[in-house]
């Protein structure tokens, strides 16, 4: 099972800061994160950056970018500001 971390209102909303969770890429964690944690957080961590083992998602294959069992996967929700 890969280690999902949450950071900012995203830990609010699922109510820990990090958990093990079942997925072969991305997308599927976030799958699992909808069913589990609710749309808002869904919506909220679709829209986060994601970071896999140190490395951007988006750098990478997106949310096709594969997880593994010892894998770590953060959601780091963007930030605004003027």
């Amino acid at each position: 099972m890969a280690l999902v971390r949450y950071h900012g209102r995203l830990a609010d909303l699922t109510g820990c800061r990090e958990e093990p969770m079942d997925g072969t890429n991305v997308s599927r964690l976030l799958d699992q994160i909808k069913k589990y944690r609710g749309v808002e957080a869904y919506r909220l961590a679709k829209r986060s950056h994601i970071i896999v083992d140190g490395r951007s998602a988006g750098a990478e294959k997106g949310f096709r970018t594969p997880t593994g069992p010892d894998s770590v996967v953060e959601f780091i929700p963007v930030c605004g500001g003027g």
